[in-house]
């Protein structure tokens, strides 16, 4: 016959080992994720310092454009915003304006140019079908020292804008979903910000998406053959999520948090309001989004006196909200492209004479650090 083994019994002594080498590992791991957790709030946001305030605007494609703006609001304004869409790189001009002007840059980035059909799609971003941009991002910003904010698919809960999840009328938007913008996004953000090729991919599949320019491993010959080095070095950069403080149209699955990726790709929050729509409603709605989304540098992507503020009531209504709340720490005016369209300052005298003195008072600094000349 053959034996039956029977399991010895378990000494004290060992199973006290065996407990304190458990409790060891889940020590261990807490500590990774607190740690995980420290870094990502650790990150720098490139935020002005103390609780200073940055005034910025729209670049028109002119240093003197941006010289007149300053001039029509008697100070320096320390952020300067571009408008591109996918696949322009920032070399075409964008980086060497802001330093000329002693700016830190704003890239307001979108999916088609302005009115047309979209070059990409967010589900061709989440895909891998366009890596070139972002490692081109990464690089341009890295080689060229400066900070500069990335506003991704800004108002993307807005159905004007190509990249939203949703139609007018409420219905979905073929091809594309808050999944996929979501996907987009994260793999925007963690190639520019860099790191070792690895880590990357393997984040990326993690998250259920290709690796960089779709390889099947991470050690594949596309990499050497498209000049992707090991390790991205890591730009001064920091990301910008800005929905509309409700959906447009307003259904379920098109409010604002339909469309955050999460805590770890994203740096500062903000939304866009605008003279035309300031009612009471407007800083309902903007009180209550900036109260849900703690924890962020705070900004208004897109502001002005547009269509309405002739007397400068609305201009100084959205600074003094502002400089009650010490999170928002940069307000952009909007001028679109050009300095002479209806969203010009100089259409609405009491909102520049109002944007003279605020500019000026103690809490608007005049210029980002490492900017001056």
């Amino acid at each position: 016959m053959f034996e039956v083994n029977r399991a010895k019994p378990i000494r004290g002594d060992a199973l006290g080992s065996a407990w304190a080498l458990a409790m060891a590992c889940l020590a261990l791991a807490l500590a990774a994720l607190a740690l995980s957790a420290e870094e990502a709030d650790s990150r720098p946001t490139y935020a002005p310092p103390g609780s200073k305030i940055w005034h910025g605007v729209s670049d028109t494609g002119d240093v003197d454009d941006y010289r007149r703006f300053n001039r029509q609001v008697g100070a320096h304004t320390p952020l300067d915003q571009v408008f591109f869409h996918w696949d322009v790189p920032l070399t075409t001009g964008a980086l060497h304006r802001w330093e000329l002007t002693d700016t830190r840059g704003v890239l307001s980035l979108s999916t088609a140019p302005g009115g047309q059909p979209e070059v990409v799609t967010p589900r061709q971003i989440a895909m891998g079908r366009s890596d070139r941009y972002p490692l081109r991002l990464n690089q341009s910003i890295e080689n060229s020292r400066q900070v500069v904010y990335i506003r991704p698919f800004g108002e993307m809960n807005l159905h004007f804008n190509p990249y939203s999840a949703f139609n007018a009328d409420g219905s979905p938007r073929p091809g594309h979903s808050t999944k996929m913008f979501k996907l987009a996004w994260k793999r925007l953000v963690l190639i520019v910000r860099g790191g070792k090729r690895d880590r990357i991919n393997d984040k990326l599949r993690q998250l259920g998406m290709p690796r960089i320019y779709r390889a099947n491993r991470n050690d594949s010959k596309v990499y050497k053959r498209l000049d992707v080095p090991n390790t991205l070095d890591p730009p001064k950069v920091a990301f910008m999520w800005m929905p509309l403080t409700r959906g447009s149209p307003n259904v379920p699955g098109n409010e604002p948090n339909a469309y955050f990726p999460g805590r770890k790709y994203v740096d500062w929050v903000g939304t866009d309001v605008y003279a035309k729509f300031g009612n009471s409603t407007l800083f309902r709605n903007l009180t209550r989004f900036f109260n849900h989304k703690r924890g962020y540098p705070f900004a208004l992507g897109e502001y002005g006196p547009w269509d309405n503020d002739f007397d400068g009531s609305f201009t100084r209504r959205i600074h003094e909200w502002a400089r009650k709340r010490d999170r928002v720490r940069a307000l952009l005016y909007f001028r679109s492209v050009d300095p002479d369209n209806e969203y010009n300052v100089q259409h609405y005298p009491g909102a520049k004479d109002s944007l003279r003195r605020i500019l000026n008072g103690r809490r608007y600094a005049p210029f980002a650090p490492n900017t001056r000349d």
